[in-house]
């Protein structure tokens, strides 16, 4: 070889080398903030295959290992711990510290650790409780050893560190014994108050993940989940350094006799761990989602005299979940749709509220989660229909984990989950903002695709067509249009929820009643093993529209 190039060679590996040591150094210099993570079977990871990660679009290679974040563990029965330091990577199970700590680095400069300890089936009244009463699993001295342990060895390594958080997911089980849910506040108010004096740190933040209301125990244990969430709400009231974070509107795995499971699954899990990061990085600083509605004082586009209005609503399908931004512009003819629609106007309230519109935007998809609805392509096809001197406006008001008694227009017994009154609100304040403006508003319909958190659930399958009645009697009432027409689309008959011929029966059966009542039939459109997809929901906005320009 010759002697110029090897020089170069060596000294370009020498630098190489050299800055390789420096970012070492720079990483040592740095403080170490480590989480704790700990809580049940959804804070392991039950149900979350690691396999199944590149399944998303939106965290493909989000499995990979993370070699700049330590990870120490020991879950379950114990079998299954990292004896030490290693890199971060999902193990057989992986729960929301994967695309936690992958959040966290990419919107922070300082390195991260992640202790974990959870063990499925366990309770704060007793395996939890620092007291370790002997009818428990003694989780808590079994977790500060393992904190301790973890902690000393980077003392050994020379890391400078801090305890930054703990991310707690537990409950379900407290939840599900009505001689401990009513204990719930006292015992986790011991627990967190014993952990920050164990470990000399009285500032510790603690996040509590909701318990979702979306798998099956927000319907079959519906009331104690209520109590439950009560007991929660006093934790957070009570201590400052207590956050909240939800997630009923994350993805939750289904089983495959179409009962909603009792974990959030792979997709709910990685959803999951940027919930905490969001949570943790907007108390840091950085930028938060929209929570409240703040309407702007001029329209994004040029005012038209009259606009039509219309309403999307509902759960699951409606707000679009498996249905992703990211694969529109692999589907042909709807690639555009990828793109904002300047002349249509649009506001939205997803998630039961997570993700609020600040006013009227231009129509296109939003940052929440990576997904879509039938908006897309329904004010698409709106647009190319309608009298173009004439104005397009669609407001979406969504919580893909709402349930039929979420929309009762008396009010449901869970107060915390009433949608109906901000639903109507919702409707009102945007009338009210168009006619402030000078615009002429017409109301022309509300869209609504039918419960897939009801189909499969009988005590409420059997009573979708009869509530369905109230809350549309009642929303003619308050809006002043006796004649509003409602616009229902049905169950896919590929979906795995059940009960699904005898609902869309009963479907059938209100329209005959009412004559301003369509039902929008999806049969023949492309769906996936739980929802429509990212085509399937391209194709039922045009579907919806369509049933619309009929009707005019």
């Amino acid at each position: 070889m010759n002697l110029f190039y090897l020089k170069a060679i060596m000294t370009a590996l020498t630098l190489i080398a050299t800055s390789f040591m420096a970012a070492q150094l720079v990483m040592a210099e740095e403080v170490t903030r480590v989480f704790l993570f700990a809580g049940q079977s959804n804070m392991v990871g039950s149900d979350a295959l690691a396999d199944r990660i590149d399944d998303y679009p939106n965290f493909k290679s989000a499995g990979e290992p993370q070699s700049d974040v330590l990870f120490s563990y020991i879950l379950g029965n114990g079998d299954e711990a990292s004896n030490g330091w290693v890199s971060l990577k999902p193990l057989t199970a992986f729960g929301p510290e994967v695309t936690f700590a992958r959040r966290v680095r990419q919107q922070t400069q300082f390195p991260i650790a992640i202790i974990k300890s959870a063990v499925g089936g366990a309770t704060v009244a007793f395996d939890w409780n620092p007291d370790a009463p002997e009818k428990g699993q003694k989780l808590y001295p079994r977790t500060l050893k393992l904190i301790r342990d973890s902690l000393a060895e980077l003392d050994n390594r020379g890391v400078r560190y801090q305890l930054e958080a703990v991310m707690w997911h537990q409950g379900e089980n407290d939840m599900l014994d009505r001689n401990l849910y009513k204990q719930y506040a006292e015992g986790l108010t011991k627990l967190v108050a014993r952990l920050r004096a164990d470990l000399k740190a009285p500032d510790l933040k603690w996040y509590i993940g909701e318990v979702s209301e979306k798998g099956i125990w927000g319907m079959d244990h519906r009331s104690n989940l209520g109590i439950f969430r009560q007991q929660q709400e006093q934790v957070l009231k009570a201590d400052p350094l207590v956050r909240w974070v939800p997630t009923s509107h994350l993805a939750f795995e289904v089983m495959r006799s179409g009962q909603p499971h009792y974990h959030f699954g792979t997709q709910g899990q990685l959803q999951m761990g940027e919930a905490f990061a969001s949570a943790y990085l907007s108390d840091i600083g950085k930028p938060l989602a929209t929570t409240e509605c703040q309407f702007k004082k001029e329209l994004p586009i040029s005012k038209p005299v009259r606009v039509h209005l219309f309403v999307l609503a509902g759960q699951r399908n409606m707000e679009g979940e498996d249905s992703f931004v990211s694969e529109i512009t692999q589907q042909p003819d709807y690639e555009s749709l990828v793109k904002v629609q300047n002349n249509v106007l649009f506001r939205y309230s997803l998630g039961g509220g997570v993700k609020l519109s600040s006013g009227w935007e231009p129509l296109g998809p939003v940052d929440f989660l990576g997904n879509f609805g039938p908006e897309l392509s329904f004010g698409a096809l709106l647009r190319k229909s309608i009298d173009a001197k004439e104005g397009v406006a669609i407001i979406k008001f969504t919580h893909s984990g709402a349930q039929g008694p979420d929309w009762f227009p008396n009010e449901s017994p869970e107060s915390h989950r009433n949608l109906y009154p901000k639903l109507l609100l919702f409707i009102q304040a945007a009338q009210d903002d168009l006619n402030q403006q000078g615009v002429e508003c017409s109301l022309e319909g509300i869209f609504w695709h039918t419960g897939e958190n009801d189909t499969y659930f009988g005590p409420y399958s059997q009573n979708i067509a009869k509530w369905l009645k109230q809350l549309i009697e009642r929303t003619r009432a308050e809006l002043k249009q006796p004649d509003l027409p409602w616009f229902i689309s049905e169950q896919h008959k590929n979906s795995p929820w059940g009960n699904i011929d005898a609902v869309n029966a009963s479907l059938h059966e209100l329209a005959r009643t009412d004559p301003s009542i369509t039902i929008i039939k999806t049969s023949e459109l492309p769906h996936t093993r739980l929802h429509f997809g990212t085509r399937g929901t391209l194709m039922l906005g045009e579907v919806m529209a369509d049933s619309y320009l009929k009707k005019r």
